[in-house]
């Protein structure tokens, strides 16, 4: 069972994602908040959400205006579920409980046909509704349709008496002149008044009675209210960022011009684009290579990503993608609350690493290792990951890492490196800084090329950090060392 905390949502972007979607109602917004991912025997179920996301997605445009309509009568539903659990039981609907129940129905009677309007093109799957008049007629039975709850004269005979004694005494206490008559008449009031509330709550336990064998058609309609506020957001997603249904796969991983619609804001609001990065993996151990600030972990984080999105059944943010079903997706990150225990940052990986390796074993898992081992020295770290990269190849698990240690791929299945600076000529770059007089950081981000490419053979590490250091122009006599040890 695939499970993402918290701190790893952050660091992916799926959490940004799922704060760019605004549910509706509490049915919708507790969807988003309680994330679920489908696990491989839910396969059908996934395909049923892709469908229904993708045509949701494409009369999107033809439909704005049926979807605002949609959004704005699902934020207008209140929570009942917690009535109709009561009602369901025998228990008495108190008169709000009541009137939120009229008001969730009144609703649905305006939705439904929405949704039909919609569905006689996107034909979507396992998305349906109960007619909401038969519990109506228990909540409005004079078929007033007015917005509030109010028990009807002509609910009980005994009612009828009742309130017109009620009005007859609250008209001779308007008209009395004595203080003592006043009295007497107030207590007449009071006395008719708790046998008209008596009255009301037979007639309640009778429509609660009436409700309670509706009460599972109810909430498996509420269930799909939240489905289909759930689907209109994702809609919205995969409209704004592009998103695509991908080819469900029995173990290899393709994703062709993937984003990361974090990045891509971020980058947005400097003016700058997103490269999108293409990859392939299949099971056992590919390495990503690349230098510092070479976007090794961001090609991590988007494969991370996508996959969390396609298995809480979201359209993938890609131009192409082939994806398997995740038992389990285990991401080896910073782990801050390691280190605060009292463990030494390499510690705290050794240690995250058994716990995640166990996982992965249980089932064909996703296995994310950004950097690893770089909390020891470089030497060590190196025979580390290359040991650790053997022995991924043999695990049941597509196993991706990225670093920046020599000889780490080739013990790898696949050999990625990021494109980086290999294209650009030092020259321009000291040339654009001299007229520009910009931050050489910026400057060089810019012309950093993120995508990644194959790599066929045996091939170091990129050395990006010398072209960097050249770059921003080192002094003299410590480049010329660096190069000569080069």
């Amino acid at each position: 069972m695939i499970a993402i905390r918290f701190e790893e949502r952050e660091k992916i972007g799926l959490q940004y994602a799922l704060e760019t979607l605004h549910g509706c109602s509490p049915f919708g917004i507790e969807k988003i908040r309680r994330l679920r991912f489908y696990a491989p025997e839910e396969r059908a179920e996934l395909e049923d959400e892709l469908y229904n996301v993708e045509q949701a997605a494409r009369y999107g445009e033809e439909f704005k205006a049926v979807y605002d309509k949609l959004c704005m009568l699902l934020c207008q539903m209140k929570e009942i579920r917690g009535t109709m659990r009561r009602i369901k039981n025998g228990d008495t609907p108190d008169h709000v409980e009541l009137f939120e129940l009229k008001n969730y129905l009144q609703r649905m009677e305006t939705l439904i046909p929405l949704v039909q309007q919609v569905d006689e093109k996107a034909q979507f799957k396992n998305l349906a509704f109960h007619d909401p008049a038969v519990a109506l007629a228990v909540l409005d039975p004079e078929n007033t349709r007015s917005r509030g709850f109010y028990i009807p004269d002509s609910a009980t005979q005994k009612l009828r008496e009742i309130r017109q004694a009620k009005k007859q005494i609250e008209e001779q206490l308007y008209h009395a002149v004595t203080d003592a008559e006043k009295d007497e008449l107030r207590q007449r009031r009071t006395r008719i008044c708790a046998e008209e509330d008596s009255e009301e709550m037979k007639v309640r336990k009778a429509m609660g009675a009436s409700l309670a064998p509706l009460a599972d058609d109810i909430l498996e309609d509420i269930e799909n209210v939240g489905r289909l506020d759930f689907l209109i957001q994702k809609a919205r997603f995969a409209l704004r960022y592009g998103g695509i249904r991908p080819q469900i796969t029995d173990g290899e991983l393709e994703l062709i011009d993937m984003v990361n619609p974090e990045l891509v804001d971020l980058l947005a609001e400097k003016g700058r684009a997103f490269v999108p990065v293409s990859i392939q993996l299949r099971r056992g151990a590919t390495v990503i290579t690349g230098a510092n600030m070479g976007g090794k972990s961001v090609a991590m984080k988007t494969v991370a990503l996508n996959v969390a999105l396609f298995q809480a059944g979201f359209l993938v943010c890609a131009e192409e993608a082939k994806l398997p079903l995740f038992h389990s997706v285990q991401m080896l990150f910073d782990d801050l609350q390691s280190i605060q225990s009292g463990l030494s940052g390499f510690g705290s990986e050794i240690v995250q690493f058994q716990k995640a390796l166990g996982e992965v074993e249980q089932g064909y898992a996703l296995f994310l290792l950004d950097e690893f081992a770089r909390g020891t020295n470089p030497d060590e770290g190196a025979v580390i990951v290359q040991a650790v990269t053997r022995y991924l190849n043999g695990v049941n698990a597509i196993s991706l890492l990225t670093t920046h240690y020599d000889k780490v791929a080739e013990n790898a299945n696949a050999h990625y490196q990021i494109i980086g600076l290999r294209d650009v000529d030092p020259d321009q770059i000291r040339n654009e800084l001299k007229a520009t007089g910009d931050d050489g950081i910026q400057v060089i981000a810019r012309h950093m090329n993120y995508g990644l490419y194959r790599v066929e053979g045996k091939a170091d590490c990129p050395r990006d950090a010398l072209n960097i250091c050249r770059m921003l122009s080192l002094k003299p006599e410590i480049l010329a060392q660096i190069e000569q040890s080069y």
